[in-house]
């Protein structure tokens, strides 16, 4: 090993020598990236046989590189390091580990980076208006452990900025967890003329870390369905790391002036696929071991940071970052003429907990880190599984509105008699399974928002026109909703002089449309949302209506300004989680991608991403939320009328799972051109009646051979085929590629399927 590390120096040395000084100027909001150096690193066969082989330890007695064995059950054994906190866990099954800690760095790091690759927590610290990287050693740290019959306590004081907390970890059957309890957070100059406080927090960000291309494996990262990013010599194509926003990105922030040591909130890339659940991983394939890390308690500020080699530094790891505080911009003047920066006068109100689970063998990858998820959400969260028998979801879109002479006009473009008709020619065709999401039937429009009551548009059939077909519809079996945005408030159509929020700075929040009609949205607070929701939900009751398809609040959380008081994520959380747990008690409810805090709640999910954001970092796209919850929840994809190659599009909703989803109108959406509607461009029911149908035929075989089934495991292979394997036997087999396949005794053509015998 430490020939090793001094040929790491002498290939990287010189570049490390240039940067070591970068952070010894203090910090400002707009300074890049301090490390020290990133050299292209060639690694030798030597050099991965020599990693591997550190990476098993078949006796390894009561201590490892310096760690001692402080907890241990049937399959796990637990290591600290006291000083930094650095732990290893060890598989006592295959003797396979993973640090937390960087050991022997490779020289090319300066101080500070140097210390926080040794540290089992890093710290954002926010000095006034500067910020520093620091960790355990560089904050002076006074540690005391006290043991557990299953791990440790470790009450700690960053002398240097006179801040305390606890960590407490528990050793686990399949892994530990990692508490950080908001109640132990003491920041003794956070009232200080300069305030010191934490700005963000990093819980074992090493963990699992890998050199280069030393080790084989992958780091997985829950952006869309999902994502790899592999353990290999990237010759420094990445700058910066892949950073993901827990439960999409916070509308009360301006973003531009926040702070941030790791530059990652400056990516100028646009806004991908939603991250709904806090998860990601690390696996090592050579070794057979993984670890699927899950973020218990705090998810509602944190993200997910994946730095593959070349991205700062020559090492691949992937962290979550929990932030506390944030430096905003306060305006001082309604033309925003004069402003002044200042620190959120509170840190965040909520527990810090990451859950870590090893796997090893065979279930050691994406498909064995999914399963085990799904495990998780039943057995530890509660979650109950809904009817997910297959139905294709049809929406339709009622009216819209466009500038007339005098005000605006209604465009009609689906009435209920149109839905009838619609129901009726399909059920000809043997189309009888439906979920169908109406969309703009409420008075004014789809774009009235917010509703308070049951009223719907005349222009569509009116009130009880609407109710008339609700019942129609669930006589026959169809599953009905009315759609309903509980969050945004049209300030044209809505008095929006108040209740709605503010950014931190006290700017009013305004969601651009780049529309003529409606230019912009508010969102409203929390506790308004709220209120006009459970107005709506009683007007829905008397009149018999119990379905409703919900957005907005379902994966909507931001931080806000109202009557000079800052409220958090956590803080708009709490308020809408009470509200829709009280409303699914009284009514069906269907979700817009619904962040997993609200997944026990939902009938289904809407909107639920089939591909990734195919960010340059993507190595390969997997279905791992689809293997996590297909059986359990039913899913329902992106509308196919707006996927550009249909046919690759169909076999992923093959492979997947998921169901598919069409919105739809009766007239030609050529009537929408002057509307907010506009880019709803292809939509007509006869245009797309024949592909409705063909959909319906063939992914209904293919789900009515696994009804009621989980997905086990899913693989794909060199030649672009995936195979699907469900808890009772069946193998649905899918072919990308352009040519035909040949797998377990069959051949599958090319841009094709085939579901296998029940084994």
């Amino acid at each position: 090993m430490a020939d090793k590390n001094w040929r790491r120096y002498l290939v990287n040395g010189l570049a490390g020598i240039f940067a070591g000084a970068i952070l010894a100027a203090p910090m400002t909001a707009y300074a890049t990236e301090n490390t020290g150096a990133v050299a292209d690193v060639e690694v030798t066969a030597e050099e991965k046989r020599e990693a591997l082989k550190d990476a098993i330890i078949a006796n390894p007695g009561d201590t490892i590189n310096d760690h001692k064995l402080v907890a241990e059950n049937d399959n796990l054994q637990l290591y600290l390091y006291e000083p930094t906190l650095s732990v290893i866990i060890r598989d006592k099954k295959t003797g396979a580990i993973m640090e937390s800690t960087v050991g022997e760095s490779d020289g090319t790091l300066n101080k500070t980076w140097e210390s926080f690759i040794h540290s089992g927590l890093g710290f954002d610290i926010l000095n006034g208006l500067n910020e520093e990287r620091s960790d355990l050693t560089a904050g002076g740290a006074e540690i005391s452990v006290n043991y557990t019959d299953n791990g440790f306590s470790a009450d700690i004081n960053l002398t240097k900025y006179q801040i305390r907390m606890t960590l407490n970890v528990t050793l686990t059957d399949d892994g530990f967890t990692a508490e950080i309890p908001n109640s132990s957070i003491v920041e003794e100059q956070a009232d200080a003329a300069t305030p010191v406080t934490i700005g963000s927090i990093y819980i074992y960000p090493f963990l699992g870390y890998t050199y280069s291309a030393e080790r084989s494996g992958y780091m997985f990262v829950p952006d869309g369905n999902g994502s790899l990013i592999y353990l290999e010599d990237n010759d420094g194509r990445f700058s910066s790391p892949q950073t993901l926003s827990v439960w999409g990105s916070n509308a009360g922030v301006d973003e531009t002036y926040v702070l941030s040591l790791f530059w990652d909130e400056y990516q100028t890339i646009n806004d991908g696929e939603p991250v709904l659940a806090p998860v990601f991983g690390m696996v090592h394939t050579d070794s057979q071991m993984a670890v699927l890390s899950i973020i218990e308690s705090g998810a509602e500020d944190s993200r997910i940071i994946a730095y593959p080699n070349g991205a700062i530094t020559n090492y691949n790891w992937i962290t979550p970052r929990f932030t506390m505080r944030r430096i905003y911009t306060q305006l001082l003047s309604k033309e925003a003429t004069a402003s002044v920066k200042l620190q959120e006068s509170r840190h965040s109100q909520c527990d810090l907990k990451m859950r870590y689970i090893f796997l090893g063998g065979d279930e050691a990858d994406y498909a064995g880190m999914a399963v085990r998820y799904r495990e998780y959400l039943l057995n530890d969260q509660g979650l109950t599984p809904k009817d997910t028998d297959f139905r294709i979801k049809l929406d339709f879109l009622g009216s819209d509105r466009e500038n007339g002479i005098i005000g605006k006009k209604a465009v009609t473009m689906t009435t209920t008699d149109n839905i009838r008709d619609i129901y009726d020619d399909l059920a000809a065709s043997g189309v009888t399974d439906i979920t169908t999401v109406y969309k703009g039937w409420q008075k004014g429009g789809i774009w009235s928002v917010p509703i308070t009551k049951y009223k719907a548009d005349s222009e569509i059939g009116g009130t009880h026109d609407l109710t008339k077909l609700v019942e129609e519809a669930n006589g026959k079996g169809i599953q009905f909703y009315l759609y309903q945005d509980a969050l945004r408030a049209n300030p044209d159509t809505v008095n929006t002089t108040f209740n709605i929020i503010k950014k931190l700075n006290e700017s009013v929040y305004e969601e651009d449309t780049y529309k003529e009609i409606y230019e912009y949205f508010n969102y409203q607070t929390p506790d308004k949302a709220v209120e006009r929701l459970q107005s709506a939900l009683a007007s829905y009751k008397k009149e018999g209506i119990k379905q409703l398809a919900l957005t907005g609040i379902t994966n909507h959380l931001f931080s806000y300004n109202y009557n000079n008081k800052l409220y958090n994520r956590s803080d708009t959380l709490s308020v809408l989680e009470s509200a829709i747990t009280s409303a699914a008690q009284d009514m069906d409810i269907l979700m817009e991608q619904p962040i997993s805090e609200y997944w026990g709640l939902t009938s289904g999910i809407m909107g639920m991403p089939v591909n990734t954001s195919n960010y340059v970092f993507t190595d390969k796209e997997v279905p791992f939320m689809s293997i996590a919850l297909k059986g359990i929840l039913p899913m329902y994809a992106d509308y196919t009328n707006f996927e550009a190659n249909r046919s690759e599009y169909f076999l992923e909703l093959v492979e997947t799972g998921i169901y598919p989803s069409f919105y739809l109108t009766w007239e030609d959406p050529v009537d929408l051109l002057y509307t907010n509607s506009s880019d709803l461009y292809t939509s007509k029911y006869s245009v797309y009646k024949s592909e409705i149908v063909e959909y319906y035929e063939k992914l209904k075989e293919v789900n009515d051979a696994i009804a009621g089934a989980t997905i086990v495991d899913h693989q794909r292979t060199a030649d672009d085929l995936a195979i699907v394997t469900y808890s009772n036997g069946v193998k649905v087999y899918v072919n990308h590629s352009g040519n035909a396949v040949e797998y377990d005794g069959m051949t599958i053509e090319a841009m094709s399927y085939k579901v296998g015998e029940v084994g």
